[in-house]
């Protein structure tokens, strides 16, 4: 049985900024994507998130309106991968410096090792 592509999934409030990062990543990895809006995620049950190897997420420049999301997705288990704009979010987010960062504008070969990294990183049960 062949194994299933990567979900990877990219909550971005920008459509056109999520459109690239999808160009991106599908140039390099055989994988399924999906594109939503950052809220969006809020209506996501644990099954539809058990789906997810990968989430890119929008962190907007105060990180504290979303901090309730973040810590929803690492409960469900879901693998993070930052994305922003902001450089006060260059080094991490506070409380979640763990999660790497992928700045925007995004620069392809950076953006693509991240998310490779973070798909090889081995997965916690579900």
């Amino acid at each position: 049985m062949e194994p299933s592509l990567p979900h990877i999934l990219i909550a971005e409030r920008e459509f056109l900024i999520a459109l690239d990062a999808e160009y991106l990543i599908k140039a390099a990895l055989d994988c399924r994507i999906s594109l939503l809006r950052p809220e969006q995620l809020d209506q996501w049950d644990a099954a539809a998130l058990a789906d997810i190897d990968l989430c890119l997420l929008d962190v907007p420049l105060d990180a504290t309106r979303i901090t309730a999301r973040i810590e929803r997705l690492i409960e469900a288990r879901v693998p993070l991968l930052f994305t922003t704009v902001g450089e006060i979010h260059r080094d991490g987010v506070a409380g979640f410096e763990v999660i790497p960062v992928a700045r925007k504008p995004y620069d392809g070969e950076t953006l693509v090792a991240l998310v490779k990294a973070r798909l090889r990183e081995k997965p916690q049960p579900r």
